[in-house]
């Protein structure tokens, strides 16, 4: 048997179906070993090495039914635990750290501040002093060996937004500043305010003897499900907060894109696995004639099928696992996973692909041969040599269906705006290629039909035979169509719909934020607190005021978010004197009255004095009275929070930017000398504006390989169905065509294909992309490089061209020896 089947596929089969394997194969294990590193990794370059079990707070919100939702900011714990935890067997000591910004004046590297911590963890981290003693007294300091300060000389530290002179004590060889205790628990916000008597978390040392595991089972039943007790390679998710958040994005992110991508694969391996059988309609009515049974039928182009995917498996995998690697890198240099959080590489992810990729080659070859098995014997050699005349009606009815569907879904911003209107389009496109995938036989076949008809008396030969061709072969020529109409639609409408969303953002950010300039300090952990007083004394400033952004966990706080499950939402913090600099376009309350436990929402997910709890970014669960509504909320998100309602459940409990109104932006010049660390711009953007950004690079990057990945395929089904086509070309040759008219009419095929495909693919991203730029900008032609739409129907043309010219060339000279 499967001797019989390789026989019978051909080289050209099994490399079409091998390649439509491969990159699917790559596809899925890069994306497994993106969710498995959100499942499996740890932070590495841990900072407290010497301590035995770290007791922390819980980075996460568990959900029934869902995904932990990430708390990204330092969730807290009373520093009374470490004098309980001290008191356990086997705990040699029990210490409690905090980690506070604080940076050296004149020595800022980069756009990250420097860290600060008590003198009482340096042993912990593995810091011993290098020259000195120990800080005690409130201005004294111990410094890393490589800054550029001497012992006993004075230094200017801004620590905690506060900036101070401190005394130079001693030198440690670790990378960070250390300040007596409780000089570091007043810099971090630990003396007063919510976060009064707490600690970031506490690091246990075991007692001579006691196994590090033994005690943190001890630890945790001590603690209970309160507080997380981690050992190991697991201590970095305790000392880094943002960890859980990357590890969240890890396990969302390819989960958003894994719908597109099975699409794609599905799509790609099962046209691969249909052109292999369509070439095989002869052979296969032949056996059918000999007595094969339908089911022996099916086995044969199982076992082709299967072959080509499990020579597929080993070099697809390894594939994957570079493309990840090349991903990973890439989510780092866009700030959205941190470096210290490596990816984990295992065999699960490729096991896994190999298992749904045999799957669906298995389903795709059943389906694909159920038609010819059980053709009866005598119709299967008569029509072996062509395929069905007429398309299917129901497919074509089901393909309308869906695009008139899509059509409707892509109306969705002429009445909605933010998120769900989005949603709309991107839907709206996605389905419109599978709807053109259903009906593009029927349409290829009526489109083609009415050009023959159309074509002058005098039309050239090689034309007028490219256009019945495929007229009369609109299964072979529709494939190709359908896949180069995806990759247009998917290239432009994806890329499109962020740019108009991005342009519309800024936008309406502009209309929100009055100020003339904008200031943040990223090199000093925010905004100094003494920064605002002095920006105000600065001659023509009229106002200015202080914000910052946080994460809120809350049910209903955008139009379409779901009752059951909490949504985490980016939110502006702002105090009731942000009015003059911001306007949110308020429609009922005043942002005057944003103090205390209050909010501001989107007017169409909410009212006024309605009540909302929440779960603030470090976990704390508040109830806020709604204030005031607005109808801006695409440049800001959907809610607003008084900074009454944050102070102290942030982590640095720190602003980050300073919105400044004033009519000599370049006084702001005069800040450089005490602040030379500051960053200083011309216009406000939006919270949401870097996630955005990054969102884009990371959908091109995504979409990149999907499209590069479709193209080849379609390019290898068109380069195998061209050289299947030896016996058609030769006929032709000794009816009297010469060879420069077979190369003619295989050049206006390609035209052809390539032009319908644009066309399709044009109107199938255009119409989408019409409704959300006329809900999102007032007007029918979206923002962003327009010059992409060209550029995908080049490199289609110029794919199809070569797919179709190269193989040809060889077929024609062939058929003139022949001839």
């Amino acid at each position: 048997m499967i001797r019989t089947a390789l026989a019978m596929s051909g080289l050209g089969g099994l490399v079409v179906a091998f390649f439509a394997v491969f990159g699917g194969m790559a596809l899925i294990t890069g994306t497994g070993v993106i969710i498995e590193s959100g499942l499996r990794s740890n932070i590495s370059g841990q900072r407290l090495v010497h301590a035995d079990v770290l007791v922390s707070a819980p980075q996460s919100l568990a959900q029934e039914g869902d995904l932990p939702v990430a708390l990204p900011e330092r969730a807290v714990v009373p520093s009374e635990l470490a004098g309980e935890l001290a008191r356990l067997d086997g705990v040699a000591s029990a210490t409690g750290d905090v980690t506070f910004p604080a940076t050296p004046l004149g020595d800022q590297k980069g756009d990250a501040a420097g860290a600060g911590h008590g003198w009482a963890s340096a042993a912990l981290a593995g810091g011993k002093l290098v020259s000195g003693r120990a800080p005690r007294a409130a201005d004294e300091v111990v410094v890393p060996k490589g800054l550029a300060v001497r012992q006993g000389t004075s230094v200017e530290i801004v620590a905690g937004g506060r900036r101070g002179e401190y005394q130079v004590t001693g030198v440690v060889n670790a990378p960070d500043l250390y300040f007596a205790d409780s000089t570091a628990a007043e810099l971090a916000g630990r003396t007063g305010g919510p976060r009064a008597d707490t600690v970031d978390l506490i690091a246990l040392r075991a007692a001579p003897g006691t196994d590090p595991a033994t005690l943190a089972e001890a630890v945790q039943r001590e603690v209970g499900e309160r507080y997380e007790v981690r050992t190991g390679p697991a201590k970095g998710d305790a000392e880094s907060p943002g960890t859980a958040a990357a590890r969240g994005m890890l396990i969302a992110l390819p989960s958003s894109i894994s719908g597109i991508s099975m699409l794609i694969v599905g799509f790609v391996v099962g046209g691969g696995i249909s052109l292999s059988i369509t070439r095989q309609r002869r052979d296969l009515a032949l056996l059918r004639a000999a007595g094969a049974t339908p089911r022996q039928v099916r086995k044969l182009v199982g076992v082709q099928g299967m072959t080509a995917a499990v020579a597929a498996l080993l070099p697809g995998a390894a594939a994957g696992y570079y493309l990840a690697a090349h991903f990973g890198d890439l989510l780092i240099h866009l700030g959205l996973l941190p470096q210290e959080l490596p990816l984990t590489y295992s065999p699960i992810p490729a096991a896994a692909a190999a298992l749904v990729l045999l799957g669906v080659v298995r389903l795709s070859a059943w389906a694909a041969s159920i038609s010819a098995s059980k053709m009866p014997a005598v119709a299967a050699v008569r029509d072996a040599q062509s395929e069905p005349r007429q398309p299917s009606a129901v497919r074509f009815n089901s393909g309308l269906l869906i695009i008139l569907a899509a059509m409707g879904l892509s109306t969705m911003p002429l009445f909605l705006r933010g998120e769900v209107a989005i949603l709309g389009p991107s839907l709206g496109g996605l389905l419109s290629v599978i709807g053109l995938a259903l009906a593009g036989p029927k349409l290829v076949q009526k489109a083609t039909g009415l050009l023959v008809r159309m074509l002058p008396a005098r039309v050239s030969p090689p034309l007028w035979l490219a256009v019945s061709n495929t007229h009369g072969y609109a299964l072979r020529t529709a494939g190709a169509v359908a896949a180069l109409g995806m990759v247009i639609t998917l290239g432009t409408s994806n890329a499109l719909t962020h740019t108009t969303v991005m342009r519309a953002t800024a936008d309406e950010t502009a209309r929100t934020l009055r100020a003339d300039a904008v200031i943040t300090a990223p090199a000093y952990g925010g905004i100094p607190r003494d920064l605002l007083g002095e920006v105000r004394a600065l001659p023509g400033v009229t106002s200015a005021v202080t914000a910052s952004t946080t994460t809120v966990i809350g049910r209903g706080l955008a139009l379409g978010d779901g009752a059951e499950s909490a949504m985490a939402r980016s939110a502006m913090v702002l105090g009731p004197e942000a009015r003059g600099l911001v306007d949110l376009g308020v429609t009922k309350g005043s942002l005057a009255d944003l103090k205390g436990p209050s909010i501001a929402i989107d007017e169409r997910s909410g009212a006024v004095g309605e009540h909302r709890d929440l779960v603030l970014g470090d976990g704390a669960k508040v109830r806020a009275r709604v204030v005031a509504t607005y109808s801006r909320a695409l440049g800001l998100g959907p809610v607003v929070l008084a900074r009454d309602l944050v102070a102290g459940h942030t982590t640095t409990d720190l602003d980050s930017t300073v919105f400044v109104r004033t009519a000599d932006p370049s006084a702001l010049n005069k800040l450089d000398k005490r602040w030379p660390a500051l960053s200083v711009a011309s216009a406000a953007t939006s919270p949401q504006a870097g996630e955005t950004s990054a969102q884009l690079w990371i959908n091109i990057a995504v979409l990149a390989v999907l499209l590069g990945y479709v193209l080849v395929s379609v390019a290898n089904r068109l380069v195998a169905t061209t050289a299947a086509r030896g016996t058609e070309l030769t006929a032709i040759r000794r009816l009297g065509a010469t060879p420069g008219q077979i190369r003619s009419m295989i050049r206006w095929e390609a035209l052809l294909i390539a032009l319908t495909a644009s066309v399709a693919g044009l109107l199938m991203s255009a119409v989408p992309l019409m409704f959300l730029s006329i809900g999102f900008l007032g007007r029918p032609w979206p923002a962003g490089p327009l010059w992409l739409a060209p550029a995908a129907v080049a490199v289609v043309c110029a794919v199809v061209g070569l797919a179709y010219d190269l193989p040809a060339r060889r077929l024609v000279r062939r058929s003139e020896r022949v001839a």
